[in-house]
């Protein structure tokens, strides 16, 4: 155990001198959060003109925050079990679905057109996932795999009646009522990681919880597949130094960020989350051990769940979360 707390100490010290000698960071999260700041009544307008077309779900992004001034650039992604389909758009008031080649690839259904919204076509290409409840192609890949658990997971965490959910005091954090993807800019793998700017990696899963009247922070990491959680650490490790970086920085908009994130003020409790399918080995030897930084700590947690045949969150999570 302590070798493996050892790997993820140096690493998360790598992480924050990386961020200290990069300094490029602060102006971009500041200036992004500035965008999204300007831009969310437009957003939120043009969000509240549909429904979220079950089994597809919005997502948005700080890209398209950006093009969102005056209401006449905002775009949003229409997604099928983690799978881009469609982009929502509006143009000056004149709502279009513009719909993917590759759903032909992946679904069988004809992609590739721009169309209204409220038309014929377009109602049909959403029910056709309805109908059809077309499956991923077995030559997807596994990125794509792991996306379509990144969505059974949101789906079942973004419930908001406690009745019917396997895991209560828990919700994604998201962007103008829509899914989100926090960037960074780390570019991290099992084995390494890198400095990236702009081009860097999304947070799997960026997540509030509430227990015992304190609310925290959670950076997810999530695999498809059962593996040695220190490699899933080392990349939540990473993500959630730039997390906690980014909120205790005014000059990178923290108080906006915080804002977003659904917290008044910081600092705020940050765990490093290992989500993955349960095994027969489920390692939680690192419950709750921490990684010491600078000016703060970070969490160590797992989270152990199921997913059935019809992509189905089962309640039998096991999680150190809300200790």
């Amino acid at each position: 155990m302590d070798k493996f707390i050892q790997k993820l100490q140096e690493i998360a010290e790598a992480a924050e001198k990386e961020l200290e000698d990069n300094v490029e960071w602060v102006k971009r999260y500041a200036d992004y959060a500035s965008v999204i700041n300007e831009n969310i009544a437009s957003i939120l307008k043009i969000r509240k003109l549909f429904r979220e077309p079950t089994p597809l779900y919005v997502y948005s992004n700080i890209s398209s925050a950006k093009g969102a001034k005056k209401e006449e650039l905002v775009t949003f992604d229409l997604r099928y079990k983690g799978q881009s389909v469609a982009n929502i758009k509006n143009r000056k008031n004149n709502l279009k679905l513009v719909t993917k080649k590759n759903t032909m690839d992946f679904y069988g259904i004809e992609g590739g057109k721009t169309l209204d919204w409220k038309s014929k076509e377009a109602e049909n290409f959403r029910g056709s996932f309805v109908k059809k409840s077309p499956l991923r192609n077995d030559n997807a890949g596994k990125g794509n795999e792991e996306h379509r658990y990144e969505s059974a997971l949101l789906t079942e965490l973004s419930k908001t009646d406690g009745k019917n959910k396997v895991l209560k005091n828990i919700q994604p954090v998201d962007l103008v009522k829509s899914r989100f993807q926090m960037p960074t800019p780390f570019r991290a793998s099992k084995i390494n990681f890198t400095y990236a700017r702009h081009k860097g990696g999304g947070i799997d899963l960026l997540c509030r919880t509430k227990h015992g009247g304190k609310s925290k922070l959670n950076i997810f990491e999530l695999k498809d597949e059962y593996e040695d959680p220190v490699n899933v650490l080392r990349q939540a490790v990473i993500y959630s130094v730039f997390i906690h970086k980014l909120l205790k920085t005014p000059e990178a908009g923290s108080e906006i960020w915080l804002k977003l994130f659904k917290f008044s003020k910081a600092p705020v409790q940050i765990n490093a989350v290992a989500a993955l399918p349960k095994d027969k080995n489920n390692d939680k030897s690192f419950r709750d051990k921490k990684i010491i930084l600078k000016d703060g700590t970070i969490h160590l947690h797992y989270f152990y769940f199921s997913l059935s045949k019809t992509d189905k969150i089962e309640s039998s999570i096991e999680t150190s979360i809300f200790n």
